[in-house]
């Protein structure tokens, strides 16, 4: 069975409002323009959200490096759409990218 490659987003730590981000994340795929990256299951989301997957966090250098599995990063054509990164002003440490 081949392993599903990993892809990256790197979003500067200054985002977060410097918020230690830990290392698996919760990645909800809301619509065909929205994901949301939570530090913890959200019900809201849970309800909602198209598919839900894992995410790996790696913080180095002032900057989080999110490893989103290639399925959803392919999908949304991350590497070639325009995107915004944004977070929730209540929890820093969601995290929202609008396509």
């Amino acid at each position: 069975m081949q392993k599903l490659a990993e892809t990256r987003i790197e979003i500067d730590e200054s985002v977060t409002a410097g918020e230690k981000l830990p290392e698996a994340m919760v990645l909800y795929a809301m619509d065909a323009d929205h994901l949301v990256i939570a530090a913890k299951p959200l019900k809201v989301l849970e309800e909602n959200a198209l598919t839900k997957a894992s995410a790996k966090v790696v913080s180095q250098q002032n900057k989080h490096i999110i490893m989103l599995p290639a399925k959803i990063y392919n999908f949304y054509h991350l590497d070639e759409n325009d995107h915004t990164i944004m977070v929730s002003d209540k929890d820093p440490t969601t995290i929202i990218i609008a396509i």
